[in-house]
Parts: structure tokens; sequence; C-alpha cells
């Protein structure tokens, strides 16, 4: 704090136009590299959350697969049962008319 004030006290005195262009760079060359330190940062953020995000998609698309898999599944062992339960419907329709019409 005191540097600054003796540099506060240095400022109120008057600087010239070459110390004021010479402390004009400095500031801007150190707001270059914080912009450029912010900036790699953000790209370090987005990059981890690109990556994240790939990895919850690849779990999402294996969960979709797999889930996939069960349904196809659980399809068949529908399609089993009906298949057996129309054939014994056929059969007792089949059987009712031998029977009303028996000679």
């Amino acid at each position: 704090m005191g540097l600054a004030a003796k540099k506060m006290e240095m400022y109120r005195e008057g600087m010239s136009k070459r110390e004021f262009e010479k402390a004009w760079m400095e500031m801007m060359d150190r707001v270059h590299v914080i912009d450029e330190k912010v900036s790699k940062k953000a790209d370090e953020v987005v990059l981890t959350m690109v990556l994240s995000h790939r990895q919850e998609i690849e779990h999402l698309q294996s969960e979709c697969i797999r889930l996939n898999q069960e349904l196809r599944e659980l399809q068949k062992r529908q399609k089993q049962p009906l298949n057996e339960q129309i054939d014994d419907k056929k059969e007792a329709k089949k059987n009712l008319w031998q029977r009303l019409f028996r000679r």
C-alpha cells in the first residue's frame, strides 16, 4: 500500500508524456496477460465440460442399447405365450364347432 501511495503522490505532481506512455504500455501488457490467462482458463473449463459430456453421452448410449436389447427380449417372451394362447383359442373354437356339428 505504501508503494501505491507514493505513486499517487508522483501522479499528483505530474508525469511526463514518456512516463505516462510507459506506464500505459505496462498496464496494457498486464491486461493482455490477464486476458490470456482468463481465455486459457475458459478453454480448460470448456474442454473439461466437453469431455464430461462426451462420457455422459457414451454412458447414455450404452444404456439405450442395453434397454433396447432388454425390450426386444421382453417382446419376444411376450409374443411366444401370446402365440400359444392364440393357438389354444383356435383349438377351442375348432373343438366347439366339432362338438356342435358332429355327425
